[in-house]
């Protein structure tokens, strides 16, 4: 749905670029319209895989989504239990074991090319984070570019100063990581403010 929506955006700020006639386009121009048009494909494509991978989770069948959950929670325990080697660790009820069975088991292990075939089909479902920070950033620098070639300077400086003030908040989200530690901090922040500001 963001990624529909920032295309939405890029397509009605592209149509103050586009129109001009070739002898009227400054490099500068070119540049904001290839950058919009860039950042709107992969804007959609974004939107696409995102549909498609909401599609294909849908469709699991029951053992496929009991085996997705058990491997999501092992991965998650023994990221736990790593982070608390210095304990002494002892079975525990509140989580899997590191014996836990699998629900899906492979017949035999494929090769290295079904192997690398696999993590290309994993890696399309997770693709439309990426392509959408990348489709945002193509229409950001065009905005700047814009600012800079086509308006005044205090619309070029107020732009960047803009961006440079809202850059370090999503940057926040991904730099936050899986550590337990972190998460647990942030978690008691967020409940202190209960979505109040």
């Amino acid at each position: 749905m963001l990624a529909t929506f920032m295309a939405a955006i890029q397509a009605q700020v592209m149509s103050t670029t586009i129109g001009l006639s070739r002898d009227q386009e400054t490099a500068a121009l070119r540049a904001v319209n290839a950058l919009f048009l860039s950042g709107l494909i992969i804007c959609v494509m974004a939107a696409f895989l995102a549909f498609l991978t909401a599609r294909w989770l849908q469709r699991l069948t029951d053992d496929e989504r009991m085996h997705l959950e058990v491997v999501f929670n092992n991965r998650t325990w023994r990221q736990h239990l790593r982070q608390t080697a210095d304990h002494v660790i002892e079975q525990r009820d509140d989580g899997p074991s590191e014996k836990t069975p699998v629900t899906c088991q492979l017949d035999e292990q494929p090769s290295f090319l079904v192997r690398l075939i696999h993590a290309y089909f994993a890696y399309s479902l997770f693709a439309p984070m990426t392509l959408l920070i990348i489709g945002v950033l193509c229409m950001t620098v065009g905005l700047l570019v814009l600012a800079w070639a086509e308006h005044s300077l205090a619309v070029a400086i107020t732009l960047t100063v803009a961006c440079l003030v809202v850059l370090p908040f999503p940057a926040g989200v991904f730099l936050i990581g899986d550590k337990r530690q972190t998460r647990i901090v942030i978690i008691q922040i967020l409940s202190r403010k209960q979505g109040d500001f």
